[in-house]
């Protein structure tokens, strides 16, 4: 009767240990140290040209400690353009950025940029900055940050005077996890001349990626630049969509 008793004693404290133990969440997934992605796209622009094309681009974050403070991003981007198969015109720019979170929403950064873009008439620019970025609202489903920069531009045009300027950057970053498989993207940068006031730029890009597997996914972006004082001989607008499939490491 005494094995008896202690086994109908136990029992309920054996199946309420077991039921905890399957409706507890599982360990959460560690932070990778590196992850990235690539894309092959076509695109069509309009504006300083209306030509169809492939592009090819790339990113790759680094998180030491697997999440730590510190991130490291680096992102490249190219576009060649023929007609009659002779290049007419290609893009091509690298931006590399490191940051390091002062709290759960602030961080400070400092990025690198180089730009090659004869659609809009520059040879080579290159830029650095350095500033904060504040996430407004940092949780999902929409997530927003905002970012202020102060940096050094120089600038190589195919005609016209090369420029040397300080410049300030004001961004937002916006993130809509529509679902667990789809997410749009959008950023937009407003870039100011600090030695004239009418020499300005808007970069305004965005995407919305669908995820087809956990490596494979499609993705459609478009960017739109605009330079106040462009280069002479071309225009202030430039706009640039594509689609793309993207493979993730």
């Amino acid at each position: 009767m005494r094995k008896a008793a202690r086994v109908v004693f136990l029992a309920p404290i054996v199946l309420t240990a077991a039921a905890l133990a399957e409706d507890s969440p599982p360990p959460p997934t560690p932070t990778p140290l590196w992850s990235g992605k690539g894309e092959l796209s076509f695109i069509s622009t309009s504006g300083n040209s209306d030509t169809q094309t492939l592009g090819a681009a790339a990113e790759v974050a680094y998180k030491p400690g697997g999440g730590g403070r510190w991130s490291f991003l680096f992102r490249s981007a190219f576009v060649r353009s023929e007609a009659d198969d002779v290049e007419n015109a290609r893009s091509f720019l690298a931006t590399i950025r490191a940051a390091r979170s002062i709290s759960p929403r602030l961080e400070a950064f400092a990025r690198g940029e180089y730009l090659q873009n004869t659609f809009a008439g520059i040879d080579g620019r290159i830029s650095g900055e350095a500033g904060g970025a504040y996430a407004i609202f940092p949780n999902p489903p929409n997530k927003l940050k905002g970012e202020i920069g102060l940096g050094y531009t120089r600038e190589n045009r195919v005609v016209g005077e090369d420029l040397s300027f300080p410049s300030a950057r004001a961004g937002l970053l916006y993130e809509w996890q529509i679902s667990k498989r789809a997410v749009y993207t959008e950023e937009l940068s407003f870039i100011q001349n600090l030695e004239e006031s009418e020499d300005w730029d808007i970069v305004n890009t965005g995407s919305l990626t669908a995820e087809i597997s956990t490596v494979v996914a499609l993705k459609l972006s478009f960017a739109i630049l605009y330079s106040n004082q462009p280069v002479p001989g071309f225009e202030k607008k430039d706009t640039t969509t594509s689609a793309a499939i993207v493979a993730k490491f």
